[in-house]
This record gives structure tokens, C-alpha cells and sequence, in this order.
């Protein structure tokens, strides 16, 4: 019996099954209903019944019966509100179409609208047609995914987003499945990119026996950190906030940038592709690059050196990569806003949106000028915010002790965040514990951008490299990714688990995975 499962409703009573759930903190448990259950297979009650139970803690506001589409089977859509603002969508397979598994998907930037991030987990077979039942939540409020005004004085939504509603939008989940299916859960999983990445690292270190196996994309999971890395960089870029049409890096700047490193870099790792397996092994020189204005150098080597406080520093910088891409810099760090109003590029709009309703309540917070002089200043400033939104224990004992097994992934180009965060954090664990690739595998993807996009191959079945270390015990040593143009295969690569990485084998078609090897990194080519 795996961590995940607990008393099956069909075979113990309404009380007892309530006395379960609310030791986990969350009390959505089904009350006696005065319902006739349907007979569908080996479920308890059909879609339409769930109207009819008396729930606690939540209330079911939508279900319907959604039949078979082009990419999904037929399936039971629950949605309902926990609490009064935390809402949620429950996707159920048909009784003899459910693998017995549950999938949560987490949400990118402040979310603000019920998201599943697990639906695009599945590639080019859906979760659903896999058989998972799978759930999506808002995170308790509404807004667009970049404003943060819903936090305004609300820390009740704050500790939603930060933590909360993830784990009883799972605890509602399970409930709700156990019910339908009528037998316990197998399997839990998660999966998340972005701000979802950072939901499955929180999962993994506040509640440690939620889910049996997490994969984390590009976790977001320091946001104080990162605001900060936000901060500075717009202040690099726009140091005027009356003016935002025109960043201090240029398009053209970026261009200078990007071809100077790639022709100094791009064959290090003996391949010419336009990407770099390990851009740390890149040792150019930025003040030597001709082309660019003082100015623009000096805002380069703030994108590249990453956030210091106080002369600390506090997140790593961006490595060499994606600066012209699209979706790359000019979509995240630099951009540009016509006509000198609105919101130039996305580290502008997270991190004046998280100093103003978050961190300081106050909408009229001017980022220009918030200084990073003082590191003791800065940690009090941000310790209630670091509290809530922060997933940055190391120690992953309970995790551990629990049986869960994590993947985190980074794109090496991601204009989000950086790579060097991510291995940062794998280091803290490692650090503290020898046996780390017991429960946790890192993988870098060269050439990624945020998620997905850039000129490396991307895709990766996560989903059946967790399942199999999960479910078999075969940990991931290696995996592929794949890149697809126009429905066909046009490069694959395999991704080695951290700290080792692929080499090319020097004769072999450079875009066919089986010509390169997973090999520790020489040290002397790492900076």
C-alpha cells in the first residue's frame, strides 16, 4: 500500500473517513447523502451523482458528462470551490478507462485562473487517455497571471498561493476520486513548470506525503530571490520609469551578445548547433565584446551575474544563451513597451507586481529606486513574504522518509529562471545528504528557453520517467528529449542526470541522441 492511499470510502463509514482526512488538515469529506448509487463498472456512483452527496469543506459548483474529443476519452469534469475562493477542476476517466493514478498540475506566473499544467505534461497521448484522473486549481483568487493586486491586504489569499490551496485541492481530489471509483489510489503524482515547478518543490518540503512522485520544471521556488533578480535587472534596463519604449539593451545589443558568445562557445562542447551543452563553460569576457555601449555591458553583466544584496549574493544569474530566441529575452528581460507605458517585459511585470502587493503593500512602490545596499535591511523587508511563498529547504528528510521521488528539470537558455538557481538548490540537498539520487534527479536541457521553446530539443516524457522510478524503481539516469518541427522528429539528445552531462562521441550524426554519451563534465571547462 502505497503512502497515497488511504481508507477506501466504500468500505468504512462516513465519520471515520472524515476523522482521516481532517488529521491531514482539510476536512472535504463526503457526509451521507440521501442518493441511489448507478452501477457504471467498478465505480461507486456515476458522474451525475456527485451532485446529490452533501460534501464538506467544498461545494461541487459544475459536473458534466464530457464526451470523447479528437485527443481525450469521454470523462466525468468536476468542477467546485474549497473554502469560498479556492477553485479547482477534477478530470475523471471513465471507471474502466482510470489507471488507478492521480495527477495534479500546477499553474504558471500568479496563476488566477483554474490551470492543470499535468494536461500538457502528456505529449502527444493526453493524460487522460493515459488514465490518469487529474485536478487543476486557481490557487484560491482571480487575475490575470502577471497582477498580484489580489493580494492586496489579503494574506489569507497570500498563504493560498504560496502553499495552501495546492494541498487541499489535492486532499478534495483524492476525496472525490475514491468516491467515484470506489477503491483506493495507486499512485500520486504531480507535475508543474514555472510557478508549478515551485508548487511541486513546496509539496515536496511542506507536505511531504502528498504525492508519490513530483516533477518540477523550472521551479520558481525563491521569490523573494528572484524579485530581487527582477528588480535589478529593470533597474539596468530602465532606470528611467517614466520611459519604457526602449530597453538599455536593444534588440541589436542582443544580437552582438548572442553571436559574440556563440562564436567564442558554441563548439566547446564539439558540436556547432547554435546552443551550448554547459554554458558555464563559456569564459568570455563581456567588457571585451565590441559593439555595445558601456551602459548596455554594464546592464549585460547584471542579467549575467544575477542578484546581490549587500555585496551577497542571493540568486545566480542567467548563463550565456536565448538572448535573441523568441520567447526568450526580449519576451522576459528586455522587451520594450510602446509608447513608453504599460509593463516592458515580464521580469517587470513579477517583480513590481510582488514588491507592491506582496512584499510591501503599497501600489505605489517604485522599483527605480529600491536599494540593494543592505542585506540585513533586505532579509527583514522580505522575511514574511520568504515565509509564505519560499520552497527552499534543502532538507528533504520527510520527503525522503515518505518514499516520494523528485525530478527537477531547467531549460541551460531560460530567461525566467536561471539554471544556476536550480542546480543551487540540487547542491544544498546534496550537500546535506549523501544519498540524494536515492529520491531526487536533476536534469539540465541545453538550448531551453522557459518550459519549453528555444533552439534545444524539449520535450521530454516526464510522466513515464517518474512513473517507472516511482512505480519500478528505476531511477532516471538517462532520458531523451526531442524536438519536433511540423509533426516530425528533428533533433534528439539525451539528457544525463546532474551533475553528468552528454558528450559528443565526435563522428555521429550530432542530431541523433545515440551519438553522444552521458560523462562527467571536466572540471577545468566549468567557470
Amino acid at each position: 500500500m502505497t503512502r497515497s492511499r488511504l481508507l477506501r470510502p466504500s468500505r468504512v463509514g462516513t465519520a471515520v473517513l472524515g476523522a482521516v482526512v481532517a488529521t491531514a488538515g482539510v476536512a472535504p469529506t463526503p457526509a451521507a447523502a440521501p442518493f441511489v448509487a448507478g452501477t457504471h463498472g467498478p465505480g461507486t456512483v456515476t458522474c451525475g451523482d456527485l451532485t446529490a452527496i452533501s460534501w464538506s469543506g467544498f461545494v461541487l459548483d459544475d459536473v458534466a458528462e464530457i464526451p470523447a474529443s479528437a485527443t481525450d476519452p469521454a470523462h466525468c469534469r468536476v468542477r467546485g470551490t474549497i473554502d469560498t475562493e479556492i477553485r479547482f477542476e477534477l478530470l475523471l476517466p471513465l471507471p474502466w478507462d482510470w489507471n488507478g493514478r492521480f495527477l495534479m498540475g500546477g499553474g504558471g506566473g500568479y496563476v488566477g485562473s483554474v490551470q492543470n499544467q499535468a494536461l500538457s505534461y502528456g505529449g502527444p497521448q493526453s493524460v487522460l487517455t493515459r488514465g490518469f484522473a487529474t485536478v487543476g486549481t486557481d490557487t484560491g483568487h482571480r487575475g490575470f497571471g502577471t497582477d498580484a493586486s489580489w493580494a492586496l491586504n489579503r494574506p489569507d489569499r497570500e498563504v493560498n498561493f504560496g502553499h495552501r490551496a495546492v494541498h487541499v485541492t489535492a486532499e478534495t481530489a483524492k476525496t472525490i476520486i475514491r468516491l467515484y471509483y470506489g477503491r483506493d489510489i495507486d499512485y500520486s503524482y504531480f507535475a508543474g513548470c514555472s510557478r508549478g515547478g515551485g508548487q511541486g518543490m513546496m509539496s515536496s518540503q511542506r507536505y511531504p506525503d502528498d504525492f508519490d512522485g513530483i516533477v518540477a520544471g523550472a521551479p520558481a521556488h525563491d521569490w523573494t530571490a528572484l524579485g530581487a533578480l527582477f528588480l535589478q535587472t529593470q533597474q539596468a534596463l530602465y532606470p528611467d520609469p517614466a520611459d519604457l519604449s526602449t530597453p538599455v539593451i536593444t534588440p541589436e545589443a542582443a544580437r552582438i551578445l548572442q553571436t559574440a558568445i556563440l562564436e567564442a562557445c558554441d563548439g566547446n562542447d564539439g558540436v556547432q548547433d547554435g546552443f551550448m551543452t554547459d554554458p558555464r563553460a563559456c569564459a568570455i569576457d563581456i567588457a571585451s565584446i565590441p559593439g555595445l555601449t558601456d551602459d548596455q555591458r554594464r546592464a549585460a553583466e547584471v542579467i549575467y551575474r544575477g542578484a546581490y544584496v549587500g555585496g551577497r549574493v542571493v540568486y545566480p544569474g542567467f548563463p550565456y544563451g536565448g538572448e535573441t530566441a523568441l520567447g526568450g529575452w526580449q519576451r522576459w528581460i528586455t522587451g520594450g513597451a510602446r509608447g513608453g507605458v504599460g509593463i516592458p517585459n515580464l521580469h517587470y511585470a513579477f517583480g513590481t507586481e510582488m514588491h507592491k502587493y506582496i512584499i510591501f503593500d503599497n501600489p505605489e512602490f517604485d522599483y527605480s529606486t529600491f536599494a540593494f545596499d543592505d542585506y540585513d535591511v533586505w532579509e527583514e523587508q522580505t522575511r514574511r513574504a520568504a515565509k509564505i511563498l519560499n520552497a527552499t529547504d534543502t532538507d528533504l528528510s520527510g520527503f525522503k522518509t515518505a518514499g516520494g521521488k523528485l525530478i527537477l528539470w531547467n531549460g541551460w537558455s531560460d530567461p525566467a529562471i536561471p539554471a544556476t538557481g536550480t542546480i543551487r538548490y540540487y547542491e544544498g540537498v546534496a550537500a546535506g545528504d549523501e544519498d540524494v539520487g536515492d529520491y531526487l534527479r536533476m536534469f539540465m536541457m541545453p538550448g531551453v528557453l522557459h518550459c519549453a521553446g528555444g533552439p534545444g530539443p524539449d520535450q521530454v516524457d516526464w510522466i513515464a520517467a517518474i512513473q517507472r522510478w516511482v512505480e519500478e524503481g528505476e531511477a532516471p539516469d538517462k532520458l531523451v528529449a526531442t524536438m519536433m518541427i511540423r509533426g516530425a522528429v528533428a533533433m534528439q539528445r539525451p539528457l544525463c542526470a546532474w551533475p553528468r552531462q552528454a558528450v559528443y562521441n565526435g563522428s555521429g550524426d550530432p542530431k541523433r541522441e545515440e551519438s553522444f554519451e552521458c560523462d562527467d563534465p571536466p572540471s577545468e571547462r566549468l567557470r
